[in-house]
This record gives C-alpha cells, sequence and structure tokens, in this order.
C-alpha cells in the first residue's frame, strides 16, 4: 500500500454518490485536510476482521470485496463495494473491531478518514450524520431484502439472482451481450449465491448451455437478462436457440 495527497475532495467526481455528497465548503475543507489517499495493488488486504477499527475508508477507484473466514477456513463473501463506496463506519459506531475483512478485486484508491477527525466531522454536520444513518439503514434493508428472497430460492434461482444483480451494478453492454467488469472467482460467486463451488460452477454451465450467459475465461457476459429473471423468480424458462 502506497500513500498519496494529489486527490481534492472539493474536485472528486466519485464524491458525490457517497457518504460526503452536500457537505459545505468548509465541511469539504476540513475533510480534504484530514484525509488520505492509500494506493492498493490487486487482491491485497485493505483492513482484517479483529482489527481495532481506525477510520473510515471511501473508494475512490476500484472495487472490493468484504468477507469472512469460517472455521473450516472457507471464505465467505458479504458484499462488493464499488466506487464512492464506505466501508469501516458500522465498527467505528460500536467502537469495536473490524467484522469482516476487505480486499480489493482490482488496483485500487481508497481515501482514508481516521476515526478522530470522522467524529469531529460528523459532531459539525448534521446533514452528513443524516446521510449516515440512511446508509446504515439502506444496508440493514438490503441485506433483510437478500436473506427474505435467499430463503425462498432454489440454488438455481440464486445464482441467477446474483448474476442479474452484479449485471445490474457492473454490467457493461458488449456485442456479445453485458459483460460483468468485476474480477470475481467462481468461489466468490458461490458464496455471493449462498451455495458451495460445485453447484455455482454446475448453474453457470448450465446458463451458458442455454445460451442466457457466456463464459470466456474467467469473465461473464449476461446474454438473456430476461430468460435469468425468469429462472430467479421460479417460471420455467426455455433454452435460446443455439447460434450458428
Amino acid at each position: 500500500m502506497e500513500c498519496h495527497e494529489s486527490l481534492n475532495c472539493q474536485d472528486c467526481a466519485v464524491r458525490n454518490g457517497s457518504l460526503f455528497a452536500g457537505l459545505t465548503p468548509d465541511e469539504l475543507a476540513q475533510l480534504n485536510a484530514c484525509r488520505s489517499v492509500q494506493h492498493y495493488k490487486k487482491r491485497q488486504r485493505v483492513f482484517t476482521r479483529g482489527e481495532l477499527a481506525s477510520g473510515v475508508h471511501c473508494v475512490h477507484r476500484g472495487k472490493l470485496r468484504l468477507f469472512n473466514v469460517n472455521e473450516s477456513g472457507r471464505e465467505q463473501t458479504i458484499r462488493l463495494v464499488a466506487e464512492g463506496g464506505v466501508m469501516g463506519t458500522e465498527s467505528l459506531l460500536t467502537e469495536k473491531t473490524y467484522t469482516v475483512s476487505a480486499e480489493t478485486l482490482e488496483p485500487a484508491e481508497v481515501c482514508f478518514l481516521e476515526k478522530k477527525s470522522f467524529f469531529e466531522l460528523l459532531e459539525r454536520s448534521p446533514h452528513l450524520a443524516r446521510r449516515l444513518l440512511q446508509s446504515l439503514a439502506s444496508e440493514i434493508q438490503a441485506q433483510e431484502e437478500t436473506i427474505s428472497a435467499f430463503s425462498q430460492k432454489n440454488v438455481r434461482q440464486r445464482v441467477a439472482q446474483t448474476l442479474l444483480a452484479l449485471n445490474e451494478r457492473f454490467g457493461n453492454q458488449a456485442p456479445s451481450g453485458s459483460r460483468l467488469h468485476i474480477p470475481l472467482k467462481r468461489e466468490e460467486i458461490a458464496t455471493l449465491s449462498g451455495t458451495v463451488l460445485e453447484s455455482a460452477v454446475r448453474c453457470l454451465s448450465e446458463f451458458r448451455d442455454d445460451g442466457f450467459i457466456d463464459l470466456v475465461g474467467r469473465e461473464i457476459y449476461v446474454v438473456a437478462a430476461d430468460k435469468l429473471q425468469g429462472i430467479a423468480d421460479g417460471r420455467s424458462v426455455g433454452a435460446l436457440p443455439r447460434r450458428a
């Protein structure tokens, strides 16, 4: 990890979609004076579960995953964080250690605001306090919706739902379909779907054979999102005609 100070909060386009959107010029100046910019390589750890929460991390560039490791050593990907996403607020507010680990999925720039500076800014800005509450409430709601939806779906439905969610957040249109612009391992897709590697790989192969997705190396292209939606909803979905 390397630290740089070249970014300026006032000029940051990513900030407008983050927790720190809508700050006053004075609050922005305070934020800019207190934060540092940390550069990470691909698959580098940002923080580790059990470490004392030392501050707030805001992603300026790149994508990361939050994950845990169970007693058998198997990693469980909890959620993905992209540009504008903030990590560490829950642990700071409860004054406990990090409850998850964070790892980059690609080279990333992450702005860091230490605990003391974050709380000073929070006390100064009622707007930031409201944004923080809204952010935490949205995360809880999203987790509850995922748990509720997954509890009623089989493995095939859950994998289809995961691909749709990834496509909505990270899909880039390409000639052969919507490319999922996020470098996830198959194991990570499996844990996001609440299943094991073998089951996820089998579902991906079936979706490919039915013409709903394309698999090119590690990359996934969503060809027929409507078909995946039908599977996720539990409807009977027929395969597409094979392309010449």
